[in-house]
């Protein structure tokens, strides 16, 4: 146990000295400020929208995306989310930075969205400081306008990572965000701050079963936890994203424990939109769907 203990004090110190020194190489290479430069680039559209897919368990095929943000400065190369999300947040810049995304979004799949299957998933990370945007609203309908031939279905991602306090203006957003036919997923379950009252206030329509539990399946013969939130969310009667997917043991785990999505490595990375109409259009006529590796 101290040594499990000290692998994983070593991890986070790990990941904080790797966060301090990308937002120091930030700051020494450009003459803005890191928060300049992150602004600049949201209006520039630098940070540019990459599209991971997630698969039906039963079947194989390509049910959803999810939108993610990835930001390759000309000069710079690429900048990791763990560095300019929470800069984002910190400076009241994630509210654009969703916006610019959303817009992009429209702009790459609107002519395209006919190659999916029909009532595919578009899901969009938010951040608590998302919530009570009007525009938000706004864009995520005219997303789900451009999309209504191919009957798509918008999810929100909420985090779990950062605490969100249910007033009631809140809940009344998350109503409009019903009204409109958007879906809640809440996202990085059992990692962060949130507990059963947080699908109370919420009633999310999906779980995303976070990558720190699937990855115990198949290293470790203790599966309780991720056992015991595959059997709340079947028990709420709330579909089932399993992310971080990465191995064939961890594939045939899941699906014997009929779960209704799965996200990861396994399946797919993140892709830009060119590749992504690729592997949907590969897929259409592949047997048997995603199945493993294929990019």
């Amino acid at each position: 146990m101290a040594n499990i203990l000290n692998k994983n004090h070593a991890s986070v110190a790990g990941m904080g000295s790797f966060l301090t020194r990308s937002l120091s190489r930030l700051k020494k290479t450009y003459s803005n400020t890191p928060v300049k430069t992150l602004q600049a680039a949201i209006e520039k559209r630098q940070i540019r929208p990459f599209y991971q897919p997630f698969i039906d368990g039963e079947t194989g095929k390509i049910a959803g995306v999810e939108v993610l943000a990835r930001w390759r400065h000309p000069a710079y190369g690429y900048v990791s989310p763990d560095v300019f999300i929470p800069l984002a947040e910190k400076h009241d810049l994630i509210i654009p930075l969703t916006r610019s995304l959303i817009r992009q979004v429209i702009t790459d799949l609107e002519h395209q969205i006919h190659r999916f299957p029909v009532g595919t998933y578009i899901c969009i990370n938010i951040s608590a400081q998302n919530c009570l945007d009007p525009h938000f609203e706004i864009d995520t309908c005219e997303l789900l306008q451009k999309f209504n031939a191919n009957q798509s279905q918008v999810v929100v991602e909420i985090t779990e990572r950062h605490p969100l306090h249910f007033t009631p203006q809140i809940s009344d957003w998350f109503a409009a965000l019903r009204r409109a036919s958007i879906s809640v997923a809440l996202d990085d379950f059992g990692t962060g701050y949130s507990n059963l009252s947080y699908i109370s206030a919420l009633n999310p329509e999906f779980i995303k079963i976070d990558k720190m539990f699937v990855s115990q399946i198949g290293v470790s013969a203790d599966t309780r936890l991720v056992d015991s939130v595959i059997a709340l969310a079947k028990n709420m009667r709330m579909k089932i994203i399993a992310e971080g997917v990465e191995t064939l043991a961890q594939c045939d785990y899941l699906r014997a424990k009929q779960i209704d999505f799965m996200q990861g490595f396994y399946f797919c990375k993140p892709l830009p939109v060119d590749e992504l109409i690729s592997v949907v259009m590969a897929q259409s006529i592949a047997p048997h769907g995603l199945r493993g590796n294929l990019i």
